[in-house]
């Protein structure tokens, strides 16, 4: 078998591979029952890159082998690939492919147990093996793609590409395999739709900001966070991931940016072991106190509201057209008068001793802010049994809506309208569960 032998950067791959001449695993018969299953599940069609074809049918298994030689003469089998054995970052618990060759070819992919997951044919094979490691996210991809065999076919046909991908499949089950859960049918049981995930267009895995180290200390955690910022241009710490949220606002937040199409990273702050302090350190490191929180060039834009404001006026499609650039986007003032002088809207204040928390919110707002509108709505109702409040004790008045109009917002950001906000409300932040702000100007409430 033919071995790369290119340099690696930094941290090398290694990399074992078989000859040629190696003996064959013993094989034999394929049970008629697994293959009758095998063409149910495919329809009577292997699956793989959407090309395929029949099955073989239960009359023919005891004669598998003889037929195998004959249907596909010299259609070579998978004993002659190349065996790249994939290696960790020590820092970063990434994945290193540097050696994976780019050419053409068929490949099969083996997690950290040698079992076969997927084979693929592909026109770039690094590529494709890079999307895979996207798609399962640092967190799985070192144990998923742990060695990969690899056929290289430069300058064959596509004939010939997909004959060598269906011998590969079936000598994997000539010797009692199942078909790899990354080539079942989407609906399949046991598929694992993720190998066939491509590039930006997939969901990616939440990232582990712990890595192969560890988060041990507040200190650790900063710095994790702070790394994570500087290194990915859209990143979103949120509750949960992109493919299964675990509240609301994050799910609202993913929802935009999967509309948009953008190519962001996650960090899911409730997973203890991926990223052990990350939850409070994310919301130190931005001095806000709420999650979700997204970050765009290394800039904090905010949480849901600010993001589905962003999106309605068009300023996110910017910001994420910007993200990654050197030069920094500022935001201008508002031009013209603050608007201090325009006439008031209406202010609900509320003081009721049954709604201790909503009563100190609006006296604290009230307060702090010239106040020309203010509506503060008590959303705990229909977040009853919400896992998030009941966590921090809360059995009521854990989720606000709160719209508030005042001169002070002038000038500012967003994120700096409702960081002034937040600021007021610090104490009491830790009674509420979650807080969805809507700030204006009075010019922009008399413009709206």
């Amino acid at each position: 078998a033919r071995c790369s032998s290119r340099a690696a950067p930094a941290l090398t791959m290694s990399m074992a591979c078989r000859p040629r001449n190696a003996a064959a695993r013993p094989r034999r018969p394929l049970l008629a029952a697994a293959a009758a299953a095998a063409a149910a599940l495919s329809g009577g069609t292997f699956v793989g890159h959407g090309v395929g074809r029949p099955a073989a049918a239960p009359s023919r298994v005891r004669g598998l082998s003889v037929a195998m030689r004959a249907e596909f003469g010299d259609i070579r089998p998978m004993i002659d690939a190349s065996v790249y054995v994939t290696d960790l970052d020590p820092i970063t618990a990434e994945v290193d492919i540097s050696m994976i060759p780019e050419e053409m070819g068929v490949y099969a992919v083996f997690n950290d147990r040698d079992a076969l997951q997927y084979i693929g044919l592909s026109r770039a094979i690094s590529k494709s093996v890079a999307n895979h490691v996207i798609a399962f996210g640092p967190a799985e991809a070192g144990r998923m793609v742990s060695k990969v065999k690899i056929l290289e076919m430069a300058g064959e046909s596509k004939e010939t590409l997909k004959a060598t991908w269906e011998r590969w499949i079936k000598e994997h089950m000539e010797v009692g395999g199942e078909i790899p859960a990354g080539n079942l049918p989407e609906n399949a049981d046991g598929a694992e739709n993720r190998w066939r995930n491509k590039g930006a267009g997939a969901v990616k895995a939440p990232l582990s900001l712990a890595g192969v180290r560890g988060i041990e200390t507040m200190a650790e955690a900063l710095e994790a966070v702070a790394a994570a910022v500087k290194k990915h241009p859209v990143l979103l710490f949120m509750k949960g991931s992109p493919a299964m949220p675990q509240c609301g606002f994050s799910a609202k937040t993913v929802g935009i940016l999967k509309e948009l199409g953008a190519n962001f990273e996650s960090v899911n702050i409730m997973d203890p072991v991926a990223n052990p302090g990350v939850r409070d350190a994310v919301k130190e490191y931005s001095k806000w106190p709420t999650i979700p929180q997204l970050f765009i060039g290394g800039k904090l834009i905010g949480g849901a509201d600010i993001v589905a404001d962003m999106f309605d006026s068009g300023k996110l499609q910017e910001a994420l057209r910007t993200a990654g650039k050197s030069d920094e986007e500022k935001e201008a003032p508002s031009a013209g008068s603050s608007g201090a002088n325009l006439p008031k809207g209406e202010i609900k204040l509320i003081e009721d001793s049954k709604r201790p928390t909503a009563s100190k919110l609006s006296s604290l707002l009230n307060e702090n802010f010239d106040l020309h509108a203010l509506r503060i709505m008590d959303d705990s109702g229909s977040h009853a049994g919400d896992a998030g409040a009941m966590e921090m004790g809360l059995t009521g008045e854990s989720h606000f809506t709160v719209e508030i109009v005042a001169p002070e917002f002038d000038g500012l950001s967003p994120v700096a309208r409702q960081q002034k906000v937040f600021g007021v409300l610090k104490d009491l932040m830790p009674r509420i569960h979650a807080l969805s702000l809507v700030t204006k100007t009075p010019a922009e409430m008399v413009t709206q």
